[in-house]
Formats: structure tokens, C-alpha cells, sequence
């Protein structure tokens, strides 16, 4: 009994997590009644009945077993739980009437040599149960044709069974009158009802959200009426002729149409001139290479907080504090200057005479109602440098204002989030030069700068996407986000590839709003040419120094003081008379594209007249590639800031 009713629940509860999110028929709630053929199989001894009549003629050779059919009724209440546009799963709960009666010829009574009288004995039984009934329903087997079929099970819980037997015994021969005996009792050892159900109904829509639906049934089961030994191998199969009205919450949709995702990925480069092209190798390099990375004195904070957001600014651990060294910077430019409370720490460690002046700014909008925001943003630096380095308090002064005195574009949010910082100064400009990393021999990718292009293309709104760069197994940078993708730019650091000839990997996977999956596949052939191929296969060696100018002032092409210093006291000693010097303007996205092309060129020539100026011999090459070549990632006020740069490149034969 147990389990057959885990059985029911189960059936009950499977609707709910049967997919739902991708099915449209409504769940739907009713009435069912129905008109019952039972079919009552009995055979068991007349007079065997449990409870004995001592008025009963004694009559042990007649058997009740000639079946009887009855009719009766069934009514209850339905759920409807739809699966999908095919399947339903029906449960049932109502009554059940199986009540029937028999009758069978008794013993022959002689009463006279020519005269004799047959008995005659009638089984009356009254059934009722409490009816649960699991079904599946199968619809649209036929196109067009509202035609379900139906299969399950059914539980009945006895309610109420008793029974009458009657024996008529005629008095006279020609039968005038007779005499009744009768019993009648409760029938003993109730058997709980099971049975196979299977059935067809006809779905007859009323409106949008009722149906009446006729269904006609057959059940066959698999117990008998009673356990009693008396009254054993007792069925009762039913026909049942009866019709569902039920009520849906809302409308029925239709099923959702399947998803069509398509993704696919294009890699390519940009070239001097800054036409994008269509990448088919990179080709890896053992050179002598040097690379000057700029330093920006500011760090960024949030909206309306005193404290760096992380992905602004990396902050020094425990660990850390006292052994921060700039050898244990990654090469990239970006990440040295997410470190420039630590940058600034360590070299006033090592200019113990050095003072620094910090000065909060705010955005001039939502945060210029008084300097507090500001002052906690300098205090907040000036905590982080006395704490962390042990930086005497008395040798940073502490400032605030509004605006910084050389804002970013205030009309645009990119502007603003940039004037959210503090300013670092001092009269010892040691502590914000630029950092230096060069290396006998690393490993350079050219290009250096690789630009992957991803496509999800759905008749549903794409939600998420992952692009994953790998070689030989090892990953190398995870790109991720969320609705269509964006171009997405890897910047290749120097020893990034490995020193073989094994290609880089790349997976592009998307998914849409209806959970539709796809993915990409591909990789880039890596040519790599090694110091020992080179001296046995005779090939050119170069010495390659990369060196970044930053800060130009605001709509200004000439040369800071600063960038003055850089192009005097590093790059004009990386320059030799048989040198090629490859110089690149680029701006940040702020500002008219057509306009910042124009200014980065004009940058760009500031720069190879300074040079050209002291060193004729040398080639030069100027580009002015203004915002169509994103470098850095826009998104970030370190990118932006970034991006307002020259680039030069010192290529020089090595003998």
C-alpha cells in the first residue's frame, strides 16, 4: 500500500520539474464523471458466504458463477499537468460505485414422487471506493485530430461494501407462493483495488481555456473483491463510458521555435597604417628586446568611495608588504599601473629624502558638494603608503580640490569616471619615471597585438559568452562576458608563447536566452625562430626597444617636459645610425575619430622631429592611427589614459 501511494505522489510531483520552462500548455483543472459496465466475475460456493443463515436450506453443490453486469457511477476531480505538446500526466481522485448482483439456480427439492421445486439463490453486493487514478495522456498522435490515448493505473481505497444473499424456495408445484431467507452483512477482508487503466478520449475546445473532452476506458484488474477464503476469485473488470470538463489558468502558446545559435570567430592584426587584416601565423622571435612602460601618477576610484575599486588598483598583501620589488612586475603596461601605490612606496623607500604631495579630486558633478569625498580619497593613499611601506607620515602632504587642474572631457562619463582620482607630485620626478624591462633575450610575438573578432548569431537574445586562448594545453587568457560579444584585443607579452612550434588554441562558446549552446573551434599556426636557428641558418638578428609616451597635454601634439626627458635620456641612446624607428600615435575613444587621427599623427611627427633632430641617419616611419587601433581596453580609466600615447619602436640589425 505504501509504496503504490509513493507511486501516486510521484506521478503527482514529476509534472512540476518536467520542463516547464520550455513548454506552453497550461496546467488544467476539472471535473470528470463517468457511467460504469462492471463485469462481476464470482465463483464461490451459495451458502459459503462468511456469515451463516441457519434458515438457509443446506445447499453445498450450487456455485455462484455466472457473471453479472451492473451499472454504476464515478465522479471526481482531474489535474491536467502537460509535459509537453505530446504528453500529459493526469491525476485523477474521486468515487467509484462497482455494486452488482448475481443470481444462480440451487438444489432440486422433491416434494412429492411427481412433484419437485428448485431454489433459487441471488448475490447482492454494493462496492464503493475512493478512486486515485495516475494517467498518462498521448496527445497529437494524429495531425489535426484532437484524439488523446491514455494508459495508467487505478487505486481503490474501499469505502463501504456489503452484500445480501437471498434463497426463494417455492412452497407449492406451481409456485404461488414462496419463502425468502435472507443475510445480509458487510463483505469481510476488503481487498484494496488495483487495476490497468487504458483508455481514448476526444478533446472538444469550449473556449481557449476549457475543454470537454469524452473519454472512454477499460479496466482490468489485477486484485479480486475480497482476500476472505470464502468469497476468493471474485473480479470485477469496468467499462467506463464518462467525459472531463476542465479549466486551463491562461491561455495555451505555442512551443518556442529552437534555438538557432550560430557562432564563429575571426582573427586578425592591424597593420602600420591601421587597416585590420586577416591574421594567418604569428611569428614568435628570441631578440634583445627592451621595453620603456609609462607610469601615470593618478589612481582611479569609484563613484562617491574613498577606496580603489580592485580592478583599478592591486593592493600589496600582508605577505607582500616590506618585499615589493618593480623585477616582480608583470610586463604589461596595464598591470604596472594598476600598482602605483606600490610603485610609489618602494622608491620612496629608496629615496629616503623624498617627499609627495596627494591631491583628491572628484568628478565636479555628484561628488562636488564640499572636499570630504575628496580628503578620504588622499588619506585613504597616504594610510596605504605609511602602513604599508613605513613611510614617515610628516614626508606626504595631504590636498584637495575639486576638479583635477588638468580634467578629462567633463561632458562624457569616461571624463568623469577619470577625474574621480588622486595626483601624486613631488619635486623628485625619479618617483613617477617610467619603468624599464629589458632582457637579453625574450621571446616577442609579431604581432604583438591580435584582435579576435567573435559572431553569436540566435533568433533568441544571446546571454553569455566565453572566448579561451590556449597552447599546448596551457591556458594563456580567458575572455568573458555577457550579450553579443565585442571585439576582443590580446596584447601578446614578451616570453607569453612558447619557445615551439605548437599553435595557438581557440574555443569561442555563446548561449542564448533559450538555452541553446554552440561553439567555435580553431588555431593559429606560431612560427618560432630561436637564437640557435638563427645562427645556423645565417638569419638577420635585430635588437627591438619598445618605448611608450603618455600625458600629451590636453589637445596638444607638442612634447611634455616629461616626454621631452624620455626621448633625450631613453630612447635617443636605443637609436643607432642603421636603425628603424617605427613611431605610432593612437587616442583614447573620447572625441571625434576623424579629429584624433589627425591629432596622433601630429603627435607621432612631434616625436621624429625630436629624433630626426639628433640622429638624421636613422629611417623613420610615422603612423597616425588615432582610436581605430584600440591598444589598451577603453573601458578602464587606466586603458584610456593609456591610449593617449606614442608608441615607438627601435629596430636594429645585430651583427
Amino acid at each position: 500500500m505504501k509504496i503504490l501511494v509513493r507511486l501516486f505522489v510521484l506521478l503527482l510531483v514529476v509534472p512540476t520539474f518536467c520542463g516547464f520552462a520550455q513548454t506552453k500548455p497550461p496546467v488544467m483543472f476539472g471535473l470528470y464523471g463517468g457511467l460504469n459496465l462492471n463485469f462481476h466475475s464470482p465463483n464461490f460456493k451459495v451458502g459459503n458466504n462468511p456469515i451463516l443463515n441457519p434458515l438457509l436450506i443446506s445447499d453445498t453443490a450450487s456455485l455462484f458463477n455466472a457473471n453479472g453486469t451492473s451499472i454504476s457511477l464515478a465522479i471526481g476531480a482531474i489535474a491536467n499537468f502537460p509535459i509537453n505538446e505530446k504528453l500529459t500526466i493526469s491525476a485523477r481522485l474521486g468515487y467509484n460505485n462497482m455494486g452488482g448482483k448475481f443470481t444462480t439456480p440451487g438444489k432440486i427439492w422433491n416434494l412429492t414422487k411427481t412433484d419437485s421445486v428448485i431454489t433459487e439463490h441471488s448475490f447482492d453486493a454494493s462496492i464503493h471506493y475512493l478512486e486515485i487514478s495516475p494517467v498518462l495522456q498521448v496527445h497529437n498522435v494524429f495531425e489535426k485530430v484532437p484524439l488523446y490515448f491514455a494508459g495508467g493505473l487505478e487505486f481503490g481505497i474501499p469505502i463501504a461494501e456489503t452484500y445480501s444473499q437471498i434463497e426463494t424456495v417455492p412452497t407449492n408445484t406451481i409456485g404461488a407462493t414462496t419463502s425468502n431467507y435472507v443475510t445480509s452483512s458487510d463483505i469481510p477482508d476488503k481487498s484494496f483495488r488495483m487495476a490497468l487503466m487504458i483508455g481514448a478520449g476526444y478533446q472538444i475546445k469550449l473556449t481557449p481555456t476549457t475543454f470537454l473532452s469524452p473519454e472512454v476506458s477499460l479496466r482490468i484488474p489485477f486484485t479480486d473483491i475480497s482476500s476472505n477464503s470464502a468469497l476468493s476469485t471474485w473480479s470485477a473488470p469496468q467499462l467506463r463510458f464518462g467525459v472531463n470538463l476542465t479549466f486551463g489558468g491562461k491561455k495555451a502558446e505555442p512551443l518556442p521555435d529552437p534555438s538557432t545559435l550560430t557562432t564563429s570567430v575571426e582573427s586578425g592584426y592591424y597593420t602600420a597604417d591601421g587597416t585590420y587584416s586577416s591574421l594567418s601565423s604569428i611569428k614568435v622571435e628570441d631578440a634583445q628586446y627592451a621595453e620603456l612602460y609609462p607610469f601615470i601618477p593618478y589612481v582611479f576610484y569609484p563613484a562617491n568611495s574613498s577606496v580603489p575599486d580592485t580592478s583599478m588598483q592591486e593592493y600589496a598583501g600582508s605577505s607582500e608588504r616590506g618585499n615589493f620589488t618593480l623585477a616582480g612586475l608583470p610586463q604589461d603596461a596595464i598591470e604596472v599601473n594598476r600598482r602605483t601605490f606600490d610603485i610609489i612606496g618602494y622608491r620612496m623607500k629608496q629615496n629616503p629624502t623624498s617627499t609627495i604631495t596627494i591631491i583628491g579630486t572628484n568628478d565636479g558633478k555628484s561628488e562636488a558638494k564640499g572636499k570630504k569625498i575628496n580628503s578620504e580619497r588622499a588619506e585613504f593613499a597616504k594610510s596605504y603608503l605609511t602602513k604599508t611601506f613605513g613611510i614617515e607620515p610628516e614626508r606626504i602632504t595631504v590636498q584637495a580640490r575639486d576638479l583635477p587642474e588638468k580634467p578629462s572631457a567633463t561632458s562624457l562619463a569616461d571624463g568623469d569616471a577619470e577625474n574621480r582620482r588622486v595626483e601624486f607630485t613631488s619635486s623628485n620626478r625619479e618617483l613617477f619615471e617610467p619603468l624599464m624591462m629589458k632582457s637579453d633575450e625574450q621571446r616577442i610575438a609579431q604581432p604583438d597585438l591580435v584582435e579576435f573578432r567573435p559572431t553569436a548569431v540566435s533568433n533568441y537574445p544571446v546571454t553569455s559568452w566565453t572566448l579561451s586562448l590556449s597552447q599546448a594545453g596551457r591556458s594563456l587568457r580567458d575572455f568573458i562576458g555577457i550579450g553579443q560579444p565585442a571585439p576582443q584585443r590580446w596584447l601578446i607579452r614578451p616570453n607569453e608563447l612558447s619557445n615551439a612550434q605548437v599553435p595557438i588554441d581557440y574555443t569561442f562558446s555563446a548561449t542564448d536566452s533559450l538555452g541553446g549552446k554552440n561553439e567555435t573551434h580553431g588555431s593559429i599556426p606560431v612560427e618560432y625562430i630561436s637564437s640557435t636557428r638563427k645562427r645556423i641558418e645565417q638569419l638577420a638578428d635585430r635588437t627591438i626597444s619598445k618605448f611608450s609616451l603618455v600625458l600629451f597635454d590636453f589637445n596638444k601634439s607638442e612634447l611634455t617636459p616629461d616626454n621631452q626627458k624620455i626621448v633625450e635620456t631613453s630612447v635617443l641612446p636605443a637609436i643607432q645610425y642603421n636603425s628603424i624607428v617605427k613611431i605610432y600615435g593612437y587616442t583614447d575613444r573620447i572625441g571625434d575619430d576623424a579629429y584624433n587621427k589627425k591629432l596622433s599623427k601630429e603627435r607621432a611627427e612631434s616625436v621624429r622631429r625630436a629624433l630626426e633632430s639628433k640622429i638624421k641617419d636613422a629611417k623613420y616611419e610615422t603612423y597616425g592611427n588615432g582610436e581605430s587601433v584600440p591598444i589598451f581596453d577603453n573601458n578602464s580609466p587606466i586603458g584610456r589614459q593609456l591610449s593617449r600615447t606614442v608608441q615607438i619602436y627601435v629596430e636594429t640589425p645585430r651583427k
